[in-house]
């Protein structure tokens, strides 16, 4: 009825105010309510304190640094229980990291180096509850009820140390001596986390860039990396793992630590869904526009091998290629919304959006050969929501990020039809000198539930 869609729509513009009264920030929409692109906040959970879940080995000098539980790089829904309690997989990145500046013997300035203060850092798999809050007016809880260690097929620890050597990735350093660390053929670098038929795991990680299958209880059963990219003889034979030869060739020239960034799985389970967090580093007479191209890759689980490679183009389609590389865009995560539908999460300096993309099943081929650029719409503005996000997650900041990439928006799962949950990666609140925790506490992990309008879905 007509009268009963116009009170609807009165609500729903009072739905910024009524997020105002709660967190106590104004917000200033771009479009009306009810309009495309417009995104509300229906709630927020902040991850309980816990420290660092750590292997038994690790040294006493990376203990005593005190890291908090955090870094949780994506999402996906795992169940809704009987009470209502939204349950949920996330994953951690490689654990802690940040730079040093080592200085240069020849007087040049002095170039930074990324650290690990605690290598033996294994990724986690976590179980994540989203709990109500006590109050009104106060957000709910983020509650780990299940910690996996990603281990290696017999059960040995993997680590976040960098699987390749030099050219191929920079290495990681001891922020007390920035001397390099050794090169794990078991490092991981996990960014992405989708389900397994078989009540297992698929990850992306940066490193390589590869794709790995875990089971259950979380051991590594295969690892698909890019043709080329072999371990290494040696390696191999030290992997702890199987490693397989099958994605396509372009993923080796991912730019420095942009490597795998999103995964999805459609909800029929016969289609894996991955990108590379940036465009890949191109030939010197590479088109304009191709500067701003992302492999959008889909993939056979069952086979783990590729079945089509589509062209993402970055950004709205009248911004100027150049003002996109310079706000340094990025994908940064992905969410199925059917067999054929993603949603992408994509954030620049100046930008945080939730676009939907459109595939074809029909026009899956060998990923030696790339079907086309596929078509996107935008779906949320995250833009007018920032003040919001930035004072939550850095415990009372004013105003937006100076760039909205700061955000570090790394997780997504589709909850229902226009509703997600999004969650930031605090960097387990590195200090400056990427070393250890920042004393006093800065910045937090929330997750945020997120209605896009219905018009949108």
């Amino acid at each position: 009825m007509p009268h009963v869609e116009a009170v609807r729509r009165s609500f729903r513009q009072l739905i910024p105010s009524i997020i105002a009264l709660l967190f106590g920030q104004s917000i200033a929409f771009e479009a009306p309510a009810g309009e495309p692109g417009t995104a509300t906040i229906e709630s927020m959970y902040v991850l309980e304190d816990a420290l660092l879940p750590l292997p038994s080995d690790t040294p006493a000098a990376s203990r005593a640094l005190d890291f908090r539980l955090g870094g949780i790089s994506d999402l996906f829904h795992a169940e809704t229980a009987a009470d209502g309690t939204i349950h949920l997989w996330g994953i951690t990145d490689r654990g802690p990291n940040g730079f040093v500046e080592k200085p240069s013997s020849d007087g040049s300035p002095a170039k930074p180096l990324r650290t690990l203060p605690v290598p033996t850092f294994q990724p986690l798999l976590l179980k994540l509850a989203l709990v109500a809050p006590a109050a009104a007016g106060r957000p709910g809880a983020l509650r780990v009820v299940e910690v996996k260690p990603i281990a290696t097929a017999d059960g040995g620890p993997t680590s976040g140390r960098p699987a390749v050597a030099p050219p191929r990735s920079k290495p990681m350093v001891d922020p007390a001596t920035a001397l390099p660390l050794p090169v794990d053929p078991d490092g991981l670098d996990t960014e992405g986390l989708a389900p397994a038929a078989d009540g297992g795991f698929w990850i992306a990680e940066e490193y390589v860039p590869s794709l790995l299958y875990l089971t259950a209880d979380g051991r590594m059963v295969r690892r698909i990396v890019p043709i080329g990219a072999a371990l290494g003889d040696a390696d191999r034979r030290r992997a702890g793992c199987e490693v397989v030869e099958a994605l396509p060739e372009v993923c080796l020239r991912r730019a420095d630590n942009r490597g795998f960034e999103g995964l999805a799985r459609s909800p029929d389970g016969s289609r894996l869904f991955t990108m590379l967090q940036s465009p890949p580093e191109l030939e010197s007479d590479a088109a304009e526009e191709e500067k701003v191209d992302v492999p959008l890759l889909v993939l056979d689980p069952a086979a783990g091998v590729p079945v089509a490679e589509y062209r993402y183009r970055m950004g709205e389609p009248a911004e100027a290629v150049s003002k996109l590389v310079a706000a340094d865009g990025k994908i940064s995560a992905l969410a199925a919304t059917g067999n054929d539908t993603l949603l992408v999460l994509e954030q620049s300096a100046n930008a945080s959006r939730l676009y939907e993309v459109e595939l074809r099943s029909g026009n899956d081929r060998p990923a030696t050969r790339t079907v086309g650029t596929v078509s996107k719409r935008l779906v949320a503005d995250l833009a007018p929501l920032a003040p919001i996000f930035n004072r939550e997650l850095n415990r009372g900041a004013s105003g937006a990020p100076g760039k909205l990439s700061d955000l570090k928006f790394e997780g997504l799962a589709l909850l229902a039809p226009g509703v997600v949950a999004i969650v930031n990666d605090n960097d387990f609140d590195m200090d400056a000198a990427g070393a250890a925790p920042a004393d006093p506490p800065i910045r937090r992990t929330c997750l945020w539930v997120v209605r896009f309008d219905a018009a949108a879905e």
